[in-house]
């Protein structure tokens, strides 16, 4: 993993929705078979320090409406391995509460410095979204153990923090709901989604690849899915769980 820092040009991105985001980091370590970003050209074994975008973000939040929810993280976990040295994240939050403007933080939770913003957390209009797809997560889950994710998400919801979940993708196998809802504090819902990665994409061709070593014997569902895009497993686990009101499906719901 290479890490390098750099002068950012703008603090801000609009994505395709309008939706504003904030991302202090490009990058991430984690290396996820089905992570949708491998799909950008220098994205993937680097992390990019945008060390200048706290102060960029002063001069463009100051006519954002404070109705208006900004998002923090999407081509980065803003609570990675380098926001306890660089604490960019900390910066951010700190801007954003002194203009009362409500934020989602998308975030793996995995890293204790997550728990480091809780008293700041508390007086802002926030959502924490733990991400626990993620190959760490998995590999815990894998071997019977209760993952950071879920702990510091857990942690979150008792100092009374707004926190979600998402299992986005649910995979066959590998990623699944029950071992969460027990171990996920009950006030914190899920959200899922199916996998989703186009026929011969390096998206499809990576996840083929985990599967084979890790999961064999799911290979030729994982096949059936991405060659033929059929999501009818996902159908059946929303049929499933049709009776539990913690379970649900994009987008967000954000309450002002």
């Amino acid at each position: 993993m290479r890490y390098e820092e750099i002068q950012a040009e703008h603090a801000c991105d609009l994505s395709p929705h309008q939706h504003l985001y904030i991302n202090p980091y490009n990058g991430c370590s984690m290396g996820c078979p089905f992570c949708y970003w491998l799909l950008f050209e220098g994205w993937e074994n680097r992390i990019q320090i945008k060390t200048n975008l706290p102060e960029l973000l002063e001069g463009e939040l100051k006519n954002w409406p404070k109705e208006e929810y900004i998002y923090l993280g999407s081509v980065c976990d803003p609570y990675n391995e380098l926001e306890e040295k660089y604490q960019l994240t900390k910066k951010c939050l700190e801007i954003i509460k002194k203009r009362e403007i409500p934020l989602l933080i998308t975030t793996s939770a995995a890293n204790p410095v997550v728990l480091r913003d809780v008293e700041l957390l508390k007086d802002m209009n926030v959502i924490v979204v733990a991400e626990l797809a993620r190959i760490p997560f998995i590999e815990a889950m894998e071997k019977g153990e209760t993952h950071t994710g879920i702990y510091h998400a857990n942690k979150l919801a008792e100092e009374g923090i707004r926190v979600y979940a998402t299992l986005a993708p649910l995979c066959p196998g590998a990623i699944t709901l029950e071992p969460v809802l027990e171990q996920l504090d009950e006030r914190i819902p899920i959200y899922v989604d199916a996998l989703r990665c186009e026929k011969d994409s390096l998206l499809a061709e990576r996840t083929l690849q985990w599967i084979q070593k890790s999961h064999p014997e799911y290979l030729k569902e994982y096949e059936q899915i991405i060659n033929e895009g059929n999501h009818k497993y996902f159908d059946r686990i929303l049929k499933q769980y049709s009776h539990n009101s913690r379970i649900k499906q994009f987008p967000y719901e954000l309450i002002k």
